[in-house]
């Protein structure tokens, strides 16, 4: 695996290389900037490079006009024309010669050289007067724009003449004496004279110049260029009316590129040049697309590959500089760079310079600058990639343990706190955006100051938005958790928060709401299981006693009618009675107060005139409650106490609690009975003393098989006042038993209704 990510870099640098090849050649082609359209569609005869040549042609032409007739005559130079009138003193004019400035520019040192450009220097001799030039016969319209122009020397009046002969002979030998792509036939015809003809082709017909390529055509007759070019030459037409000798329009122009390039001139060279350029311009082209997909592929690899030892499923492995914090990292990545760019300026710069030319020095120098930082980049790079397969590019991360600390520090203040913290940091970032928006739009008046006005404008209002959008999710967040405790309230405990839509400490109070509700929904099914079990327990095993119990009080009742004479067989079977009813009446309050405390009764509510049902109870236990010697002691209001409940129901907890009195209450003493009609409520109570100490709290007695008589010495089942504490609450009533000593004390309340009711 080593050798194959050695291989993948060695093949990145290779792409990277044609990458920067390609770039180098398509950056230097002359067409760089014109797209590559010019590569299929465009010629060379249709480039600007072209056309220039083409227009500096056509104006040498008119200058070689020029000079032919200042310096020939019947088509040789003609050095006995006079080409210059000067005035040395008063009175005293004298004309030059071709051949006497000539000459004299000679003996002053001048001369030309090979491209017919004045060469050599002269001294002036002390006392040298000036001279007034009235007549030049290549400038013969000439008039001075400023007083003293027309002055000059003799020796600077020699080299200029000289200068002129050098133009003449260059532009003879461009077009007449040396063989040339451009061909062109000037004629000037007057009235009465042979036309004047200057022309370097044999060819008079104008089409068949035509036929040679890219021309131009103009007669005196027509005010319309006809010209296959890309571009119209607009002067042309001034041009050859300003040179026309005559005063008419008897005259034309043409002139001619041969396309073929049959002959090696300026034009032919500058086509190979153009194909050249193109061809190159495609091989920096083929070699960047190369090299793009090259470094894509190699990159893919290397990035797959990049901390892994053996292949992409086994565990990242990270290098020592790859454990710093990540911060810290990039700081020295950028410190590095900077230090590599600074070496590259004081040392690569200089092999560059040694290298290239003048002109090529920016570019070379900024290849230079582009591959120091890219590689650089590309280590950093790679740094941060293993650091993302690791898990480690934010935990490992000083931004991560400053968010921490900072959340640490935040989630440890109370919330006001935290708000008052928030919006401080938020008034204080815009006071210094706004600040700083005033300062740079009133201080700078430039398109520049407005940008960065706008941006920091944008800033803010992103800010605002953003600040916004928190304090919406917070109240959105608190409104999710008011609905949730509302519904869980209400019974619901089924209902979850979609924690992951929240952030903060609001995240943590709704993941502690799900906890509560799924707390509450597992107490709440458990205890639903419990008291089915606990239900289904009590029906089983009453069901399974009453079938047995039920023989045994039948078969009891049939020994008792043999009429056995044993008086102690006699007492067994009255024992025997005794315990199987007692048996038969604890299976059935079992039953009943299972029922009672899991509420599963039917209730039938009606109204009833509470104390009309006091006065029946009193008196269906008065005789009972003689058996012990019980007085029994009533207090009831004059009016008529209604209240809503199940009369089958209330019967059955008063009788409960006038057996319970029955059986515990101490021997000749008093039973107090008591009704208390208030404006919203009815108050039953039933006191007594008891026989026996009551060493217990008060609700533990409604608890099933408590007794007060801890010995069990009454028949008692310790569950009638269970029974009455469940079915009291289940007719909306409390049940609450006071005990002060061995004083015992019963309060019923029930709401009061108005109306009249049955008993």
């Amino acid at each position: 695996m080593k050798r194959k990510k050695e291989h993948a870099v060695l093949l990145h640098i290779l792409f990277v290389i044609l990458v920067v090849t390609g770039i180098s050649i398509m950056y230097n082609n002359p067409h760089y900037g014109e797209g590559i359209s010019w590569l299929t569609n465009e010629t060379y005869e249709d480039t600007p490079e072209f056309i220039r040549q083409f227009k500096t042609d056509i104006d040498d032409i008119f200058n070689y006009i020029k000079y032919k007739e200042v310096f020939e005559s019947n088509g040789k130079l003609a050095y006995d024309k006079p080409v210059v009138r000067v005035t040395t003193g008063p009175g005293e004019v004298q004309e030059y010669t071709v051949d006497e400035m000539v000459r004299m520019a000679k003996s002053m040192g001048y001369y030309l050289n090979e491209k017919f450009k004045v060469d050599g220097r002269y001294t002036p001799e002390d006392g040298e007067q000036d001279i007034r030039v009235d007549w030049r016969s290549y400038d013969p319209d000439h008039q001075d724009s400023e007083p003293g122009e027309s002055y000059t020397t003799m020796a600077d009046l020699a080299k200029e003449v000289l200068a002129h002969v050098g133009n003449y002979y260059a532009f003879h030998y461009k077009f007449i004496q040396n063989p040339s792509n451009l061909k062109f036939r000037v004629s000037f015809k007057g009235d009465s004279e042979a036309p004047r003809l200057y022309s370097n082709t044999v060819i008079d017909n104008p089409d068949e110049l035509k036929a040679l390529g890219r021309y131009v055509y103009v007669t005196g007759e027509s005010l319309y260029i006809d010209t296959n070019l890309n571009t119209t030459l607009k002067t042309i037409s001034a041009q050859l009316e300003k040179s026309n000798p005559y005063n008419n329009s008897n005259y034309y122009m043409i002139v001619a590129v041969n396309t073929a390039y049959p002959v090696q001139d300026s034009y032919s060279e500058a086509a190979r040049s153009y194909d050249h350029m193109r061809l190159l311009f495609i091989i920096g082209l083929v070699s960047l697309a190369i090299g793009i997909l090259g470094c894509a592929a190699s990159l893919y690899f290397l990035i797959s590959m990049t901390g892994h030892m053996t292949s992409c499923q086994d565990a990242v492995t990270l290098g020592r500089i790859d454990r710093i914090a990540t911060e810290t990292c990039l700081i020295l990545f950028v410190a590095a760079a900077m230090c590599a760019l600074f070496l590259g300026e004081h040392v690569v710069y200089k092999v560059i310079h040694l290298f290239l030319s003048e002109e090529r020095w920016y570019y070379g120098e900024l290849a230079a600058r582009l591959l120091i930082l890219y590689t650089i980049g590309m280590i950093a790079a790679f740094s941060m990639i293993r650091r993302y397969k690791a898990g480690t590019l934010w935990t490992g991360s000083l931004t991560k343990r400053i968010c921490v600390n900072v959340s640490l520090y935040i989630k440890n203040h109370r919330f006001t706190t935290r708000l008052a913290l928030g919006y401080i940091c938020y008034f204080v970032f815009n006071c210094v955006m706004l600040v700083a928006g005033a300062f740079v739009y009133f201080t700078y008046d430039s398109m520049e100051s407005r940008i960065l006005t706008g941006l920091l404008a944008l800033a803010l209002l992103c800010m605002d938005l953003w600040v916004f959008h928190q304090l919406y999710k917070n109240a959105w967040e608190t409104d999710q958790i008011n609905e949730a405790l509302l519904k869980i309230s209400h019974g619901d405990t089924k209902y979850k928060i979609n924690a992951e839509a929240f952030d903060g400490k609001e995240r943590e109070l709704a993941e502690n709401i799900n906890h509560i509700s799924r707390g509450l929904e597992t107490a709440l099914q458990e205890k639903v299981s419990s008291e089915r079990l606990k239900a289904d327990l009590i029906t089983n095993v009453s069901h399974d006693i009453k079938t047995p119990l039920t023989s045994i009080i039948n078969y009891v009742d049939l020994i008792k009618r043999e009429h056995l004479q044993d008086p102690k067989i006699q007492g067994y079977l009255d024992v025997l009675e005794q315990k199987s009813q007692r048996l038969k009446t604890l299976t059935e309050d079992l039953v009943e107060a299972s029922k009672a405390s899991s509420g599963n009764l039917k209730i039938e509510l009606t109204s009833i005139d509470f104390v009309e049902l006091i006065y029946q109870t009193n008196g269906e236990f008065e005789e009972k409650f003689l058996i012990r010697h019980l007085e029994l002691v009533s207090s009831f209001p004059e009016e008529t106490v209604i209240i809503q409940a199940d009369g089958r129901h209330l019967w059955r907890v008063l009788e409960n609690l006038y057996n319970n009195a029955f059986k515990y209450a101490m021997e000749h003493s008093r039973v107090y009975v008591d009704v208390t009609a208030e404006d919203s409520q009815v108050l039953f109570t039933i006191k007594n003393v008891s026989e026996n100490p009551l060493n217990i709290k008060g609700d533990e007695l409604t608890e099933r098989f408590v007794r007060g008589d801890v010995a069990r010495t009454t028949e008692g089942s310790g569950l009638g006042l269970s029974i009455a504490k469940s079915l009291t609450e289940l007719l909306g009533g409390t049940f609450t038993i006071y005990i002060d000593g061995d004083l015992f004390k019963v309060q019923l309340s029930f709401p009061r209704q108005n109306g009249k009711g049955t008993s």
